[in-house]
């Protein structure tokens, strides 16, 4: 007899068609794609990041290990060199911190490949912003300003990504001097990147400063006010939990010998992803019943 306390095997199924179904879902969009690949990326740093260390020590644990055993049996000036297989656990660990940092990589320059044509949203969103431009001038003009950045962080961003996969080869891209042009660029895309954080804050701050000016002027309200005002907070949350993650990453990349460990990059990056993913992942739930 079944325990009761176990589901039915129809319920289980039924919970793995709606999971299968809502994973078809969020990864169908190209912002859900970003969001899963962004948040599973910086979670393969952070993993590889904190299992390196044990990995060292379990090494030099086995290496001490055999170094005091060796010195017994042998005579004084005499030195041994061996190669020996690692026990199957240290090997086991080894081949699992490579593979997470190998992955982690793999879908770190993926990302940055189906960005190559981000230029075409940046377009779109200034087409959009020039035709319907907000009614608020604060507002107008950071929307205008994080427009810039981001064009300029982007076209930074695909000349270095394609300069170093061989793809531009004209003179000043490859050699040395290529590989200098191409640092640079990379952190000056890092710093507009860095600017747009900056003006989300911004943006973030003025909003807050009218929804407060605007309760404190309506009080209360009706129903359909504070359901209104409920969204935008949790959307204003949203936005300030997830930038104020990217803040320390953008100022990272922004310096050319960085300033946060690879631990701190993978925390700050799941926070970040993480954040847009919770949101793409309940949004599955209204398509999938």
């Amino acid at each position: 007899m079944s325990s009761p306390h176990l589901p039915s095997t129809r319920s289980l199924l039924r919970r793995t068609d709606i999971l299968l179904l809502r994973l078809h879902a969020l990864l169908s969009t190209p912002s859900g794609i970003d969001r899963t690949l962004c948040t599973l990326s910086y979670t393969l740093a952070f993993l590889h990041a904190r299992l390196s260390p044990l990995l060292t020590l379990r090494l030099s644990r086995f290496a001490a290990s055999i170094a005091s055993k060796a010195s017994d049996a042998l005579l004084p000036g005499e030195t041994l060199i061996a190669s020996l297989p690692a026990p199957t656990s240290i090997a086991l660990l080894s081949r699992t911190t490579t593979s997470l940092k190998s992955l982690a990589a793999l879908i770190a320059d993926f990302r940055i490949f189906i960005r190559l044509w981000g230029l075409l949203g940046i377009y779109a969103w200034a087409r959009d912003t020039w035709a319907s431009p907000p009614a608020d001038a604060v507002l107008r003009r950071i929307t205008w300003a994080q427009v810039g950045v981001n064009a300029a962080y982007q076209v930074l961003e695909n000349g270095a990504y394609l300069a170093s996969h061989g793809v531009l080869v004209s003179e000043g891209w490859v050699g040395e001097r290529g590989e200098r042009r191409q640092a640079r660029w990379w952190v000056w895309s890092s710093r507009f990147w860095a600017a747009h954080v900056g003006l989300e804050f911004l943006r973030l701050g003025y909003l807050w400063r009218k929804q407060h000016s605007r309760r404190s002027t309506d009080g209360e309200g009706e129903k359909e006010d504070k359901i209104e005002r409920k969204a935008e907070q949790e959307l204003w949350w949203r936005d300030l939990v997830s930038n104020a993650a990217y803040g320390p990453l953008t100022i990272h990349w922004s310096l050319e010998e960085g300033c946060l460990s690879e631990s701190w990059v993978g925390l700050l990056g799941m926070v970040a992803g993480g954040v847009g993913l919770r949101e793409r992942w309940k949004a599955t739930a209204a398509v999938v019943r």
